[in-house]
């Protein structure tokens, strides 16, 4: 048996627990706002409940509700309109191994690219373009969106972007997320009707969402997954949730789709080239903030229904994941969030089931440069394989 855990990982969560001192970053719109990231983070990328706001409200902030902490950078005040909303990213990852395969050293894993911010009295946009070393570092847009707000109860959005991109909550966005590992529900494909995609893919939306009260909703009308050009679109995607108190969050949500011969791969031996394949995914989550909102706990339960490639017949397939990590605070900001998650989903109508444990730690050396070190062990069955994963990356925003 393999063992569970690599000592290099122990020795650099001490490492990382004794370290390095908390500074701040200057991305566009904390600089924008004079705020720190920890305004709208719980720890970088997670939204908490004023980041959500924000983004609900297309990138504004109403004043009454401003947070008083932490105080604005410097003490200084910036005037919004002198602030070009762009930041940059970079990813590293000097050290990668999967028991399965060799070490790797991608030093520059990632660069990206975000344009975002307010257009107009009612209108937003945001635009990320992301090379990556999969790709021999082609360009890539994998977001892009623009939003009309009527108010905080109705917002219009256009995108190209993963199905809940929209979703201010962090429980099917892989953007969003705190690990390096994606989790089971949004990263599996499943029976593969959707395009043989998942989730996390991309495709193109038109989406009505917003929050009444403690209320939030979407619902979209999207093409199959990897269809650039939305030819016959038949995606149907709905989400509620309700915040039951600032701390506690229940919702769920639902798509149903089909994947047509013609936006599927036609003849040329794609997941949909005999027949129209239709899919659903139900799900219910919760997310609940405790301990001071230090301690976060996302949990996701979902079901997936896939016509057989022939058309007659369905698979069914479940997963689920439950998610929690501790921000540790010094000078009152965000210093070491560790992180711990576990992942269990079917395969080949639930005749194999796959477990995963993901542990990480994330250490911020500043607001917004953190380093990462995360070790997963999944043990699979039947076509999935048992494997193990250690990472080092470092993700800075500027």
């Amino acid at each position: 048996m393999k063992p569970f855990i690599h000592l290099p990982f122990v020795l650099l969560i001490i490492g990382l627990i004794i370290g390095s001192p908390s500074s701040y970053g200057i991305p566009a719109f904390s600089k924008k706002e004079s705020l720190n990231c920890s305004s709208c983070h719980s720890a970088l990328p997670a939204l908490n409940g004023y980041g959500r706001n924000y983004k609900l409200s297309g990138y504004r902030i109403n004043e009454p509700t401003r947070p008083t902490r932490p105080a604005p950078r410097g003490g200084n005040t910036i005037d919004p309109a002198s602030v070009f909303p762009i930041s940059a990213g970079i990813i590293l990852r000097p050290y990668d191994k999967k028991g399965s395969g060799v070490d790797k050293n991608r030093v520059v894993h990632e660069v990206e690219l975000m344009i975002a911010g307010t257009i107009a009295e009612n209108i937003s946009g945001f635009l990320e373009l992301e090379a990556e070393d999969e790709d021999d570092f082609e360009i890539f847009a994998t977001v892009a969106q623009g939003t009309y707000s009527v108010n905080s109860a109705i917002n219009i959005q256009f995108s190209r972007a993963p199905n809940f991109y929209f979703d201010p909550f962090n429980s099917y966005t892989s953007s969003r997320r705190s690990t390096i590992n994606r989790n089971a529900v949004i990263d599996q494909s499943f029976g593969g009707a959707d395009n043989g995609a998942n989730l996390r893919s991309k495709r193109q939306n038109l989406t009505a969402f917003g929050r009444i009260e403690n209320f939030f909703y979407g619902l979209s009308y999207s093409g199959v997954a990897n269809d650039n050009e939305g030819k016959d679109a038949d995606t149907f995607v709905t989400r509620l949730a309700y915040e039951f108190s600032p701390t506690l969050m229940l919702g769920g949500m639902m798509v149903n789709g089909n994947c047509s011969r013609e936006s599927g791969g036609g003849g040329d031996g794609g997941p949909c080239f005999l027949a129209d394949r239709e899919y659903s995914r139900m799900a219910v989550d919760a997310q609940w903030t405790v301990l001071n909102d230090s301690l976060t706990l996302n949990a996701v339960y979902m079901s997936a229904d896939d016509d057989l490639v022939d058309g007659i017949g369905k698979e069914s397939n479940d997963a689920f994941y439950i998610q929690g990590f501790y921000n540790f605070l010094k000078d009152g900001e965000v210093f070491i969030s560790p992180v711990i998650r576990y992942d269990n989903y079917e395969v080949n109508n639930g005749m194999y089931e796959v477990d995963a444990w993901t542990f990480g730690v994330s250490n911020f050396i500043q607001e917004n440069i953190k380093l990462r070190a995360e070790y997963s062990d999944r043990r699979g069955e039947g076509p999935v394989s048992d494997d193990d994963r250690f990472t080092l990356q470092v993700d800075a925003y500027f």
